[in-house]
């Protein structure tokens, strides 16, 4: 799928932005989806990994800005067949310009359309606030994944 939103950044610049969805870890998409997540989340965040088995059957987006890929996030249904949003990154150049919004709008349209009628997610701590913004609740207690405080939060769709 692939649909058009341009978007103007605080500087004036318009982006383009369009998206692919796709399943599994064998594609070329995943291989951009797997460089922004290395990016964010072992590069900067620095956590010490990052892909999983969860990859291959995983439904997967990728945002790019025209042809550039800017922003990841995965989609599926756990063993109890829970719905999870999870992997969600967005370059750090790109974030607060409602990318990571047009990222989870994607990943939420793509849940329901597979049958999902929630979604769940693992919320760093500190990106909680973002979550709240988009109408996710926070459930249960805080939990640490490698040295990063999260919390699980839950959407109706």
């Amino acid at each position: 799928m692939n649909v058009k939103y341009r978007i103007t950044d605080i500087i004036g610049e318009v982006m383009n932005l369009n998206y692919k969805t796709f399943k599994g870890n064998e594609t070329e998409e995943f291989a951009h989806a797997a460089d922004i997540r290395r990016i964010v989340f072992i590069d900067e965040q620095e956590f010490s990994y990052d892909l999983d088995d969860v990859d291959s059957y995983a439904h997967h987006a990728v945002v790019y800005d025209d042809s550039t890929p800017i922003a990841a996030g995965r989609f599926f249904f756990d063993e109890n067949n829970i719905p999870h949003i999870g992997r969600v990154a967005v370059l750090k150049k790109y974030r607060r310009y409602g990318v990571g919004r047009y990222l989870m709008d994607v990943l939420e349209k793509l849940a329901k359309e597979i049958g999902a009628e929630y979604v769940t997610l693992g919320a760093q701590l500190r990106a909680s606030g973002f979550y709240e913004k988009l109408g996710y609740i926070p459930y249960g207690d805080l939990y640490y994944e490698e040295y990063c405080e999260h919390i699980n939060m839950k959407k109706i769709l």
